[in-house]
């Protein structure tokens, strides 16, 4: 004989919220938490974002590129690749306050030519990978296209991808899921994440890609929002410069940010030291721009010629400011000597 019993169903949650055992405050709310998200803000778990400027805040390098070379950065922290570098422009794009989006700045990567090019990557060098490695991670971002790509593809240099997924031409939030082996890392060292197509894109055609977050788990949770402050100090640690942010290096500007009051007595040189607002992570290379834009030199604004440029040259490079000196002419008694620098640490 069979004998069939039924039981109401139970909520698990309720019964383990009805438990004498002393919880606490914060407990009971972890416990009532829906989300990942409600429960890292409950236990304030700190830092999660592993990628620098994935909101593409910070543009220090300028705003608009026609990349020369492969692989060059663009927006801070952010490299674009593509076989055929000539072919692309990389630009800081913005949307509307009254757009449905969480985001206004991202970054758009276009097919310039009018024929089909090879596939573009938007890639980003991470620098502290080690806790990482033999550990599942969850990259999140943004992306819409001018026309359907059934091939849109995320790779990191470990030997894990997420295969294929299509970006269409509305803004779609994706999230891949990545267990990183501990196979090979790039040849500089550095975990390399990947965005991009797996096979040719048409022609005249763009990818946009916004709010890019990397994070420790199988769950993405909602994008971190740094400051723009905090998120330009953590992008000078790689690159910094005299320029206000967005104005190309090389530009011409009256300003000079970097002073420099020298006297004739005594020398035919002023040495001077630059203390970085931010240390970077590595010596740093330097390169110095007049008002003109011209390099390697800075110029004078005062007796006797407005006019003249002094050859300025690096004499020591180091993680906190770099040393250097400024050619002067004798016959001049005051005078100050302006110019731009731009310092590189990039991975």
């Amino acid at each position: 004989m069979t004998i069939n019993v039924t039981k109401p169903s139970v909520n698990l949650r309720e019964k383990l919220n009805e438990l004498e055992t002393n919880k606490g405050l914060k407990g009971n709310e972890i416990l009532q938490a829906e989300t990942a998200q409600e429960v890292r803000s409950l236990i304030g778990a700190g830092r999660k974002n592993l990628i620098i400027n994935g909101d593409f805040d910070v543009w220090q390098r300028g705003t608009s590129f026609t990349p020369t070379a492969a692989n060059p950065y663009t927006a801070d922290r952010w490299r674009v690749y593509q076989s055929s570098s000539s072919n692309v422009t990389v630009t800081k794009r913005t949307e509307s306050t009254s757009s449905s989006v969480p985001f206004i700045n991202y970054i758009r990567i276009d097919n310039t030519i009018d024929a089909d090019t090879s596939w573009i990557e938007l890639n980003q060098y991470v620098e502290d990978y080690s806790h990482l490695i033999n550990n599942t991670v969850t990259l999140s971002f943004w992306a819409k296209a001018s026309y359907d790509i059934q091939d849109g593809y995320t790779y990191t240099n470990s030997g894990t991808s997420s295969g294929v997924y299509a970006i269409t031409t509305s803004w779609t939030k994706y999230q891949v899921t990545l267990d990183l082996k501990a196979g090979t890392v790039a040849s500089n060292g550095y975990l390399r994440l990947l965005l991009g197509t797996k096979t040719s894109v048409n022609a005249d055609s763009y990818i946009d890609y916004a709010q890019v977050q990397l994070e420790l788990g199988s769950v993405a949770t909602d994008f971190e929002h740094r400051s723009y402050g905090e998120e330009l100090a953590l992008c000078q640690r790689y690159f910094q410069k005299s320029y206000t942010d967005g104005i190309y290096a090389g530009t011409n500007t009256t300003v000079g940010i970097v002073i420099v009051n020298g006297s004739t007595e005594g020398g035919s040189s002023s040495y001077q030291y630059y203390t970085y607002p931010v240390p970077m992570r590595a010596a740093a290379s330097i390169t110095f721009y007049n008002s003109s834009g011209a390099s390697g030199v800075w110029q004078g604004n005062s007796s006797p010629s407005s006019s003249a440029t002094r050859t300025v040259a690096l004499d020591y490079s180091g993680t906190a400011g770099f040393y250097f000196h400024v050619g002067l002419v004798n016959t001049w008694v005051v005078c100050q000597i302006y110019g731009h620098f731009t310092a590189d640490a990039e991975l």
